[in-house]
């Protein structure tokens, strides 16, 4: 499955409601999966992100899918990341 890093800053929304950001992961962990994706890991970050996750999903249109869920929440604005690992830039080379 292809893989992705989605980038997220938090809304205002997001920052008053982070208490229950662990609860929120875990209900969009679920989505995810119940559309055929895995999320491999999701960190809190310092910087000019607040979050960051990996996952893999079947496809682009599933990813997209996901961003949708998230910005309807309402609680962050996301920038994903299309990765592909060396054996598949091999394949793009050759």
């Amino acid at each position: 499955m292809p893989t992705y890093v989605t980038l997220l800053r938090w809304t205002d929304q997001g920052r008053r409601d982070v208490a229950t950001l662990p609860d929120r992961v875990e209900q969009v962990k679920q989505r995810f999966e119940e559309m055929g994706g895995r999320l491999l890991g999701v960190f809190v970050t310092m910087g000019q992100y607040d979050q960051v996750a990996l996952g893999e999903a079947p496809d682009d249109e599933t990813m997209a899918k996901l961003a949708f869920l998230i910005a309807g929440r309402g609680n962050a604005t996301t920038e994903t990341l299309r990765c592909f690992s060396m054996d598949e830039v091999r394949q793009l080379l050759s």
